[in-house]
């Protein structure tokens, strides 16, 4: 049988896609390499003094763009869970209006290096929703590039004279062929058979539609919520937040939160406020040496994710 292939039609500024992160890792550690997760660069944002029906000079109407953005990033965090830090928004600008750098820097890592391009992804994702950085910059996405093992100059080079623009305006057209309208949507793919989701998903309906897909041969291991399990979910993935553990191991969040203070309570893991929420990492005492690369035998494709396109609010509810 195939591998089960699933796309997600996205942008590294969704606040939806974020929310979605949870769903993208738990579909990682539970399936390994039984599917193909993929990304498909949409462009939600090409100009942001267009997105809004607002008037008055530019710099004032970027203004209330971003007030109107930092409510929307709160309003969804409230209720997808994973945590947004809205304090001086100032994600776009006169010089910097758009989300397509980084749509463009995506695609530009991912033709150095396809597997290590998600997990950049993933970090301009971090950059954008906690950690306040203008990630259209193209001083932050090298910096960024480099933090996930790019070479700078590589780096720079596929962006500016390469044909990372190029792929990134054919993955728009891929998103208008499927019909897609609004992110994250999902293409989910067995063979020649394709079912396509719209809008957030949660994890019961991607487990759904994998095991119609592959007649119930594909099947997510089983995974106890015990603490030596967390502790290998956030080693694999360096930084993880409570929801994404929550959905992972199917928890409440009451059982999540008390597995949680248990951990920071023996120093096995360390919390860091950010935003409305919590950054979680293992602790310096109790990090591991690495399981080579060729010793591990599932592949973790992902590595590491409902707005509207174009002239649609930008974080419009699921």
């Amino acid at each position: 049988m195939n591998r089960i292939k699933i796309y997600q039609f996205t942008d590294p500024v969704c606040v939806w896609c974020w929310g979605n992160e949870p769903v993208i890792r738990a579909l990682d550690y539970l399936y390994g390499n039984k599917i193909d997760i993929e990304f498909v660069m949409g462009g939600l944002i090409e100009d942001i003094t267009t997105l809004y029906d607002l008037s008055g000079p530019k710099n004032t109407i970027i203004s209330r763009a971003n007030e109107i953005i930092a409510n929307n990033w709160l309003s969804a965090s409230a209720r997808h869970g994973m945590p947004v830090n809205v304090e001086d928004m100032s994600l776009f600008s006169e010089r910097y209006p758009s989300s397509f750098p980084q749509n463009i820097a995506y695609e530009a890592a991912k033709r150095i290096n396809p597997v290590a391009a998600k997990k950049f992804l993933r970090r301009i994702r971090e950059a954008t929703f906690i950690e306040q950085r203008r990630t259209s910059q193209m001083d932050v996405l090298v910096e960024l590039a480099t933090e996930m093992g790019f070479d700078a100059a590589q780096f720079i080079d596929e962006y500016t004279t390469g044909s990372a623009s190029g792929d990134f305006m054919q993955e728009r057209m891929k998103c208008r062929r499927n019909g897609i309208t609004g992110f994250p949507s999902y293409l989910i793919r067995e063979g020649s058979t394709k079912i396509i989701l719209g809008g957030y998903q949660n994890l019961s309906t991607l487990h759904t539609v994998i095991g119609r897909l592959s007649g119930g041969k594909i099947r997510p291991r089983k995974v106890g919520p015990s603490q030596a399990n967390l502790m290998d979910f956030i080693q694999r993935y360096e930084t993880v937040y409570p929801v994404e553990i929550e959905v992972a191991f199917a928890l409440d969040r009451a059982r999540t939160d008390l597995m949680i203070s248990e951990l920071i309570k023996t120093k096995k893991i360390t919390s860091q406020n950010v935003g409305n929420g919590e950054r979680l990492c293992i602790s310096d005492s109790a990090k591991r040496t690495p399981i080579p690369r060729r010793e591990r035998k599932s592949s973790h494709n992902y590595e590491n994710s409902h707005s509207k396109m174009d002239k649609t609010p930008i974080m419009s509810s699921k």
